[in-house]
């Protein structure tokens, strides 16, 4: 105890006995992909295109830069940090070139490497197609499984599948359809491949979309929130390997594709925001991720529980760090809801925790929460009136004069 020698006021800073949470990171990409260059199924962070282009550059051909033919990680980095990103994790798979790949589906797939990384929120795989055999379908299916897996397991990320390329919307869903193992809430599939130019040949060149996507959920993150659908913005691309119609639109939605669409006068634009589950109740990006977020930070956020005493000093304590989170979290926008009683509930008592659940070492706190869903269709209701059934309106010139 401190000792005060002259008279005054004091004020003594006193620790809380738990603090408040705080929500994690959501904006943590991962690329797992081909280069020439950097060290192989080690990853490594990177904040700025040009770091990631020293490392994964090619030493033998310095003027390519990081990109190699056949290989799509270089594009997918680029586009990812050219459409909002700011920071993400790259794994380097197989050799320095594209016919140096070893190893079962599971080593080529790198995901292995990224299960120590809590931080990661998003897991890409832009060279896939080369990694599954040059395009064999049932290794494709494979790598692809083991990316949703790998994300379903950690607990706080999703995966951002890229469809094969050169597939007319019909194509698309007849190979949708073909995947009955793709039923996950952890994973989103968008659609068609991008047309980029090849700074190797300087031609046009198709590139899978998921590193411009990682790049646009960034961008909403920082800009709107987590609770968003990541949907804003004009992707810098030169075009599309395929044309998706409006007539397109409501089968591919309804496959849980996610359609990149051209849009005369406004760009280029991903228009679509769902996962790959059928279930109604994780149908939608945003309310997947919005669960994932909360779940991580309430975990990260009361670790200080582990070996307290499990009594109701506890209980209450834990009751109501959790709840001042989620009341910030519906004031920021991503609870739906009125009143924060429509929001989200959390209980933790004697109810939740009976003697056998005390013995067991274990301490329950239920929750419940609301989660914003995004308002996909618009509709606006338009009829046509005779003209002498419109209300006239009252003249604003009560003079009498006419």
């Amino acid at each position: 105890m401190p000792t005060y020698l002259s008279p005054g006021v004091y004020v003594e800073e006193i620790p809380s006995s738990s603090k408040p949470i705080e929500g994690v990171g959501t904006s943590i990409a991962a690329f797992v992909g081909l280069a020439p260059g950097g060290p192989i199924n080690t990853p490594f962070r990177v904040s700025r295109w040009g770091q990631f282009a020293k490392v994964c550059g090619d030493l033998n051909e310095p003027d390519n830069g990081p990109f190699m033919e056949g290989a799509f990680l270089a594009h997918a980095v680029r586009g990812f940090f050219e459409n909002g990103g700011s920071r993400c994790w790259v794994v380097r798979v197989g050799g320095s070139t594209a016919r140096e790949l070893g190893g079962d589906v599971e080593e080529r797939s790198g995901v292995l490497s990224l299960a120590g990384i809590d931080e990661v929120t998003m897991v890409c795989m832009p060279d896939a197609m080369t990694l599954a055999a040059d395009g064999d379908e049932a290794e494709l299916t494979a790598l692809q499984d083991k990316l949703i897996a790998h994300c379903e397991n950690a607990g706080n990320r999703m995966a951002i599948l890229d469809c094969p390329p050169r597939l007319s919307p019909r194509e698309i869903l007849d190979w949708r359809a073909s995947r009955p193992g793709y039923e996950s809430s952890n994973g989103a599939l968008y659609y068609p491949w991008l047309e980029v130019a090849d700074p190797l040949t300087d031609r046009p060149l198709l590139i899978p979309p998921s590193g411009h996507v990682a790049g646009v959920w960034c961008r909403t993150d920082s800009g709107y929130g987590v609770h968003r659908a990541p949907t804003g913005g004009v992707l810098g691309v030169a075009g599309l390997g395929c044309d998706v119609a409006e007539n397109d639109q409501p089968e591919l939605a309804e496959a849980g594709v996610n359609s990149i669409r051209a849009f005369p006068g406004q760009g280029i634009r991903i228009w679509g925001a769902r996962t790959l589950s059928s279930d109604l109740e994780w149908r939608y990006v945003p309310v997947r991720r919005v669960f994932l977020h909360l779940a991580a930070s309430i975990d990260q956020g009361t670790r200080w529980t582990v070996f307290e005493p499990n009594d109701e000093r506890l209980w209450e304590l834990l009751r109501e760090q959790v709840e001042r989170f989620l009341d910030r979290s519906w004031r920021d926008g991503a609870l739906a809801g009125e009143t924060a009683n429509d929001a989200y509930y959390v209980n933790c008592d004697a109810e939740t925790n009976p003697s056998e659940v005390i013995e067991a070492g274990q301490v329950v706190c239920e929750i419940g929460i609301a989660p914003v869903k995004p308002r996909e269709f618009a509709i606006l209701r338009l009829s046509r009136i005779a003209a002498d059934a419109r209300p006239q309106r009252e003249s604003a010139n009560t003079s009498g004069r006419a």
